[in-house]
Protein backbone atom coordinates (compact mmCIF):
# COMPACT_ATOMS: atom_id res chain seq x y z
CA UNK A 1 0.00 0.00 0.00
CA UNK A 2 3.01 2.18 0.97
CA UNK A 3 4.63 1.85 -2.71
CA UNK A 4 0.97 2.22 -4.38
CA UNK A 5 0.67 5.37 -2.37
CA UNK A 6 4.45 6.74 -3.70
CA UNK A 7 3.47 5.81 -7.15
CA UNK A 8 -0.03 7.70 -6.88
CA UNK A 9 2.07 11.09 -5.51
CA UNK A 10 4.76 10.51 -7.96
CA UNK A 11 2.09 11.01 -11.08
CA UNK A 12 -0.09 13.90 -9.27
CA UNK A 13 3.28 15.76 -9.07
CA UNK A 14 3.85 15.13 -12.78
CA UNK A 15 0.58 16.50 -13.69
CA UNK A 16 0.06 20.09 -14.04
CA UNK A 17 -1.02 21.93 -11.17
CA UNK A 18 -4.52 22.28 -10.20
CA UNK A 19 -6.28 25.31 -10.66
CA UNK A 20 -6.84 27.47 -7.32
CA UNK A 21 -9.59 26.26 -4.97
CA UNK A 22 -12.98 28.35 -4.97
CA UNK A 23 -13.46 30.20 -1.30
CA UNK A 24 -15.88 28.15 0.79
CA UNK A 25 -15.51 29.52 4.10
CA UNK A 26 -17.86 26.85 5.86
CA UNK A 27 -15.48 23.96 4.60
CA UNK A 28 -12.70 25.78 5.42
CA UNK A 29 -13.76 26.57 9.21
CA UNK A 30 -14.92 23.32 10.06
CA UNK A 31 -11.60 21.78 8.87
CA UNK A 32 -9.75 23.74 10.32
CA UNK A 33 -10.75 22.76 13.66
CA UNK A 34 -12.46 19.03 13.03
CA UNK A 35 -10.48 16.22 15.16
CA UNK A 36 -10.84 12.92 16.61
CA UNK A 37 -9.63 12.96 19.76
CA UNK A 38 -8.22 10.24 22.74
CA UNK A 39 -7.31 11.18 26.01
CA UNK A 40 -6.91 14.55 25.17
CA UNK A 41 -7.02 16.89 21.93
CA UNK A 42 -3.74 16.75 21.57
CA UNK A 43 -3.28 12.65 21.58
CA UNK A 44 -4.23 10.76 18.68
CA UNK A 45 -4.54 6.94 17.84
CA UNK A 46 -4.79 5.24 14.59
CA UNK A 47 -4.63 1.64 14.66
CA UNK A 48 -1.16 0.88 16.06
CA UNK A 49 0.53 4.45 15.68
CA UNK A 50 0.00 7.01 18.44
CA UNK A 51 0.97 10.68 17.67
CA UNK A 52 1.01 13.40 20.03
CA UNK A 53 1.36 17.08 18.84
CA UNK A 54 3.89 19.18 21.03
CA UNK A 55 3.19 22.98 20.62
CA UNK A 56 6.24 24.67 21.19
CA UNK A 57 4.57 28.08 20.79
CA UNK A 58 1.26 29.63 19.93
CA UNK A 59 1.54 32.39 17.18
CA UNK A 60 -0.01 34.18 14.40
CA UNK A 61 1.15 34.78 10.93
CA UNK A 62 0.52 38.14 9.86
CA UNK A 63 -1.24 38.98 6.55
CA UNK A 64 1.83 41.06 5.74
CA UNK A 65 3.32 37.98 4.95
CA UNK A 66 1.56 37.55 2.22
CA UNK A 67 2.13 40.48 -0.39
CA UNK A 68 1.13 38.73 -3.61
CA UNK A 69 -2.26 37.54 -2.23
CA UNK A 70 -5.43 39.57 -3.43
CA UNK A 71 -6.06 41.91 -0.75
CA UNK A 72 -9.53 41.69 -0.97
CA UNK A 73 -10.18 38.24 -0.55
CA UNK A 74 -7.12 38.63 2.87
CA UNK A 75 -10.05 40.62 4.44
CA UNK A 76 -12.80 38.36 3.87
CA UNK A 77 -10.97 35.52 5.07
CA UNK A 78 -8.60 36.62 8.02
CA UNK A 79 -10.31 40.24 8.65
CA UNK A 80 -8.16 40.79 11.74
CA UNK A 81 -4.66 40.47 9.37
CA UNK A 82 -3.30 37.58 11.85
CA UNK A 83 -4.20 34.10 10.86
CA UNK A 84 -4.05 31.50 13.84
CA UNK A 85 -1.46 29.25 13.84
CA UNK A 86 1.51 27.59 16.05
CA UNK A 87 4.86 26.09 15.84
CA UNK A 88 4.57 22.43 16.59
CA UNK A 89 6.55 19.25 16.66
CA UNK A 90 5.22 15.80 16.47
CA UNK A 91 5.76 13.01 18.30
CA UNK A 92 4.57 9.28 16.90
CA UNK A 93 4.95 6.05 19.16
CA UNK A 94 5.63 3.19 16.72
CA UNK A 95 6.59 -0.62 17.04
CA UNK A 96 7.27 0.39 20.76
CA UNK A 97 9.47 3.68 19.55
CA UNK A 98 9.47 6.89 19.66
CA UNK A 99 9.94 9.02 16.71
CA UNK A 100 9.91 12.96 16.58
CA UNK A 101 9.24 15.31 13.57
CA UNK A 102 11.08 18.46 13.94
CA UNK A 103 12.12 19.68 16.86
CA UNK A 104 10.68 23.23 17.61
CA UNK A 105 12.91 26.41 18.08
CA UNK A 106 14.05 24.83 21.62
CA UNK A 107 14.50 25.74 25.35
CA UNK A 108 16.99 28.01 24.65
CA UNK A 109 14.25 30.06 22.73
CA UNK A 110 11.12 29.97 24.58
CA UNK A 111 9.59 26.77 23.35
CA UNK A 112 7.46 24.69 25.30
CA UNK A 113 8.25 21.17 23.13
CA UNK A 114 10.23 19.49 25.78
CA UNK A 115 8.17 20.65 28.63
CA UNK A 116 5.13 19.11 26.15
CA UNK A 117 7.19 15.91 26.16
CA UNK A 118 8.09 15.55 29.92
CA UNK A 119 3.86 15.59 30.54
CA UNK A 120 3.40 12.39 28.65
CA UNK A 121 6.63 10.77 30.24
CA UNK A 122 8.57 10.84 27.54
CA UNK A 123 12.31 12.09 27.89
CA UNK A 124 15.00 13.38 25.87
CA UNK A 125 16.82 10.27 25.77
CA UNK A 126 13.65 8.23 24.77
CA UNK A 127 13.82 9.60 21.15
CA UNK A 128 15.40 6.88 18.92
CA UNK A 129 15.09 9.51 15.67
CA UNK A 130 14.43 12.73 14.91
CA UNK A 131 13.32 13.57 11.29
CA UNK A 132 13.11 16.73 9.77
CA UNK A 133 10.67 18.43 7.40
CA UNK A 134 13.46 21.44 6.60
CA UNK A 135 16.27 23.18 8.20
CA UNK A 136 14.53 26.46 9.19
CA UNK A 137 15.50 27.48 12.77
CA UNK A 138 12.06 26.98 14.24
CA UNK A 139 12.12 23.26 13.17
CA UNK A 140 15.74 22.57 14.05
CA UNK A 141 16.85 24.62 16.62
CA UNK A 142 15.37 22.06 19.92
CA UNK A 143 18.03 19.58 18.23
CA UNK A 144 20.42 21.32 20.71
CA UNK A 145 20.24 22.47 24.45
CA UNK A 146 23.15 24.88 25.55
CA UNK A 147 25.32 23.81 22.28
CA UNK A 148 24.71 19.98 23.20
CA UNK A 149 22.52 16.84 21.21
CA UNK A 150 19.26 17.34 23.13
CA UNK A 151 18.15 13.82 21.99
CA UNK A 152 21.44 11.70 23.12
CA UNK A 153 20.01 8.42 21.61
CA UNK A 154 18.72 9.74 18.52
CA UNK A 155 19.71 9.58 14.82
CA UNK A 156 18.85 12.61 12.67
CA UNK A 157 16.85 12.18 9.20
CA UNK A 158 16.83 14.79 6.67
CA UNK A 159 16.67 15.56 3.02
CA UNK A 160 19.91 15.18 1.00
CA UNK A 161 19.14 17.80 -0.88
CA UNK A 162 18.05 20.11 1.82
CA UNK A 163 21.04 18.84 3.60
CA UNK A 164 23.11 20.30 0.43
CA UNK A 165 21.23 23.40 0.37
CA UNK A 166 22.01 24.74 4.07
CA UNK A 167 25.68 22.79 4.00
CA UNK A 168 26.66 26.79 5.01
CA UNK A 169 24.16 27.74 7.53
CA UNK A 170 25.95 27.77 10.65
CA UNK A 171 22.90 26.43 12.93
CA UNK A 172 23.13 23.45 10.40
CA UNK A 173 26.92 22.92 11.02
CA UNK A 174 26.61 23.10 14.39
CA UNK A 175 23.46 20.21 14.73
CA UNK A 176 25.48 17.51 12.40
CA UNK A 177 28.88 18.48 14.30
CA UNK A 178 27.00 17.68 17.14
CA UNK A 179 24.92 14.43 15.87
CA UNK A 180 28.41 13.65 14.46
CA UNK A 181 27.97 9.82 12.65
CA UNK A 182 24.05 10.05 13.62
CA UNK A 183 23.22 12.11 10.53
CA UNK A 184 21.22 10.35 7.65
CA UNK A 185 20.40 12.31 4.66
CA UNK A 186 17.80 10.44 2.96
CA UNK A 187 17.36 10.38 -1.03
CA UNK A 188 13.59 11.31 -2.69
CA UNK A 189 10.92 8.82 -1.68
CA UNK A 190 13.06 6.99 0.52
CA UNK A 191 11.53 4.66 3.36
CA UNK A 192 13.01 4.90 6.32
CA UNK A 193 12.15 3.62 10.30
CA UNK A 194 10.54 0.58 9.27
CA UNK A 195 8.02 1.86 6.90
CA UNK A 196 8.04 5.77 7.33
CA UNK A 197 7.86 6.98 3.40
CA UNK A 198 9.88 10.31 2.68
CA UNK A 199 7.87 12.85 0.40
CA UNK A 200 9.35 15.89 -1.28
CA UNK A 201 8.00 18.74 -0.76
CA UNK A 202 9.69 21.62 -2.72
CA UNK A 203 9.31 24.76 -2.76
CA UNK A 204 9.37 26.54 0.73
CA UNK A 205 12.87 24.86 0.84
CA UNK A 206 14.82 22.92 -2.01
CA UNK A 207 14.84 19.92 0.29
CA UNK A 208 11.47 20.39 2.42
CA UNK A 209 10.47 17.22 2.66
CA UNK A 210 6.83 15.18 3.85
CA UNK A 211 6.66 12.29 6.14
CA UNK A 212 3.70 9.69 5.54
CA UNK A 213 3.14 7.17 8.34
CA UNK A 214 0.11 4.97 7.18
CA UNK A 215 -2.69 7.45 6.70
CA UNK A 216 -1.02 10.19 8.46
CA UNK A 217 0.79 13.04 6.18
CA UNK A 218 2.84 15.11 8.74
CA UNK A 219 3.18 18.29 5.86
CA UNK A 220 6.13 20.61 7.46
CA UNK A 221 5.67 24.14 5.90
CA UNK A 222 2.93 23.62 2.81
CA UNK A 223 0.83 25.54 5.05
CA UNK A 224 1.71 28.43 6.97
CA UNK A 225 -1.97 30.26 7.30
CA UNK A 226 -4.15 27.75 7.39
CA UNK A 227 -7.18 29.75 7.15
CA UNK A 228 -5.84 31.59 3.76
CA UNK A 229 -4.09 29.11 2.17
CA UNK A 230 -6.59 26.11 2.93
CA UNK A 231 -9.03 27.48 0.36
CA UNK A 232 -6.18 29.68 -1.84
CA UNK A 233 -2.69 27.21 -1.75
CA UNK A 234 -2.08 29.78 -4.57
CA UNK A 235 -0.67 32.33 -2.41
CA UNK A 236 2.72 32.32 -0.84
CA UNK A 237 4.19 33.54 2.32
CA UNK A 238 7.53 35.23 1.91
CA UNK A 239 9.54 32.46 3.50
CA UNK A 240 8.57 29.88 0.40
CA UNK A 241 11.99 30.26 -1.12
CA UNK A 242 10.60 29.17 -5.05
CA UNK A 243 7.06 30.51 -4.56
CA UNK A 244 6.13 28.81 -8.80
CA UNK A 245 6.97 25.66 -7.17
CA UNK A 246 5.51 26.26 -3.63
CA UNK A 247 1.90 26.65 -4.89
CA UNK A 248 2.34 23.66 -7.42
CA UNK A 249 3.46 21.53 -4.20
CA UNK A 250 0.61 22.94 -2.35
CA UNK A 251 -2.18 22.00 -4.74
CA UNK A 252 -0.74 18.41 -5.59
CA UNK A 253 -0.27 18.08 -2.13
CA UNK A 254 -3.83 19.10 -1.46
CA UNK A 255 -5.22 16.78 -4.04
CA UNK A 256 -3.40 13.64 -2.51
CA UNK A 257 -4.49 14.59 0.25
CA UNK A 258 -8.12 14.43 -0.76
CA UNK A 259 -7.81 11.27 -2.79
CA UNK A 260 -6.21 9.40 -0.24
CA UNK A 261 -8.05 10.54 2.55
CA UNK A 262 -5.49 11.13 4.77
CA UNK A 263 -5.06 13.07 8.94
CA UNK A 264 -3.07 16.26 7.82
CA UNK A 265 0.16 17.50 11.02
CA UNK A 266 1.02 20.56 10.07
CA UNK A 267 3.93 21.82 11.48
CA UNK A 268 1.91 25.47 11.59
CA UNK A 269 -1.62 24.45 11.72
CA UNK A 270 -2.94 26.17 14.74
CA UNK A 271 -5.15 24.92 17.45
CA UNK A 272 -3.52 20.68 17.88
CA UNK A 273 -2.16 21.40 14.74
CA UNK A 274 -4.35 18.19 13.32
CA UNK A 275 -6.86 17.64 10.80
CA UNK A 276 -8.80 14.51 10.12
CA UNK A 277 -10.74 16.02 7.60
CA UNK A 278 -9.94 18.37 4.39
CA UNK A 279 -12.39 20.39 2.37
CA UNK A 280 -13.17 19.27 -1.26
CA UNK A 281 -11.71 20.96 -4.15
Amino acid sequence: MKKLNLIIFAIIISLTACQPKTDNKDDNAEAAIDSTNVNDEYHFQFDDVELWTLQDKVNTMSMDLFADADPAVVKDLVPTGEADAAINAFLVKQNGQYILFDAGVGADNGGAMIEKLHEIDVNESDIKAVCLTHFHFDHIGGLLTNGQPTFPNAEIYCSAKELSAFKDDENVQSIVEAYQNHTHAFADNAVILDGIVTIPAPGHTPGHSMYQIGKILIIGDVIHAAALQIPHPEFCARYDQDKDQAIKTRQNVYQYIQEQQLTVAGMHLPHNGVMRKFPEK
